[in-house]
């Protein structure tokens, strides 16, 4: 079974339709709960703005309300095919198990030539992890012998010119 997508929005609610407008009310002081699927993935559907061009930047982070750093980021450049459609999917991946609460700040950003912000929003979410969340596979890393060489001679380097 599939559940929908959750639809995100740069712009609020109309106010011209009356059930737009009672929808804003709820949208803007409600938390939206989201959970990741089997892939500890959580897709987002979200509607682009009419001055969202080719090659701009749609950009999607969740920090979580205790913390200063994104949890989950995420960047998308969009292409003519996502502007004809007006919609685009995002995808936060790798989602882990937290130790603090579920609480997060979902900010999604579109950014335009030279990285200029064109438009911004940002929603109270809860984030629910599947399962026991994302477990990171660590592999041991194979170091060749002339990388730790080189890393040994700058490390040493360094430390002598450290001295003067």
């Amino acid at each position: 079974m599939t559940t929908p997508l959750v639809r995100l929005n740069f712009a609020l609610q109309s106010f011209e339709d009356p059930l737009s407008a009672a929808m804003a009310h709820t949208m803007e002081y409600d938390t939206l709960h989201l959970n990741a699927n089997a892939e500890h993935e959580i897709r987002l559907l979200c509607v682009l703005p009419e001055d969202a061009h080719e090659g701009d930047t749609v950009s999607l982070s969740a920090t979580h309300i205790a913390a200063r750093d994104a949890r989950y980021f995420m960047q998308y450049t969009l292409r003519l095919s996502d502007i004809e459609a007006g919609t685009v999917t995002l995808t936060l991946e790798k989602i882990t198990l937290s130790d603090e609460s579920d609480e997060y700040v979902l900010q999604l950003m579109l950014h335009g030539l030279h990285a200029t912000l064109k438009d911004s929003a940002e929603f109270d979410v809860a984030i629910k992890e599947y399962g026991a969340g994302y477990i990171p596979q660590y592999e041991p890393a194979l170091v060749s012998k002339s990388h730790s060489l080189r890393q040994y001679m700058t490390s040493f380097s360094s430390s002598f010119l450290s001295l003067f």
